[in-house]
């Protein structure tokens, strides 16, 4: 199970895998519907989160269906980015740091990120 999503009269409830969604990618999917919805995270059943995140004000269907996939896509954006980081992160970090101050080996470094060394 990906996620699933129960519809409720206020808002809506998701249940997401932890071995897909990380707690940070989690929290800041909530955080951005924040200005829309009041969010509540909580453990579920072995392995899987809950998250029940309630409209501020009166919403028209509509617009529910809108912010339900807004959150679900949002969980994606934020997941992915934690997946860039974790495979990219040290070439990142490498691009900065030889920008604001240059390595004297700037190959020998790219070696120990690619396992070479």
């Amino acid at each position: 199970m990906d996620a699933k999503v129960k519809r409720k009269p206020n808002g809506f409830e998701v249940t997401l895998s932890k071995a897909i969604y990380e707690k940070e990618a989690v929290f800041a999917a909530a955080y951005a519907l924040s200005g829309l919805c009041g969010n509540r995270v909580e453990p579920a059943q072995a392995g899987y989160v809950k998250i029940t995140l309630e409209f501020l004000d009166s919403c028209p269907d509509t617009d529910r269906e809108k912010v339900e996939h807004k959150f679900l896509n949002e969980l994606i954006d934020q997941q992915l980015r934690l997946d860039l980081e974790k495979r990219y992160g040290a070439i990142r970090r490498l691009i900065v740091q030889q920008a604001f101050a240059p390595l004297d080996d700037l190959k020998a470094e790219v070696r120990k990120i690619a396992g070479r060394d």
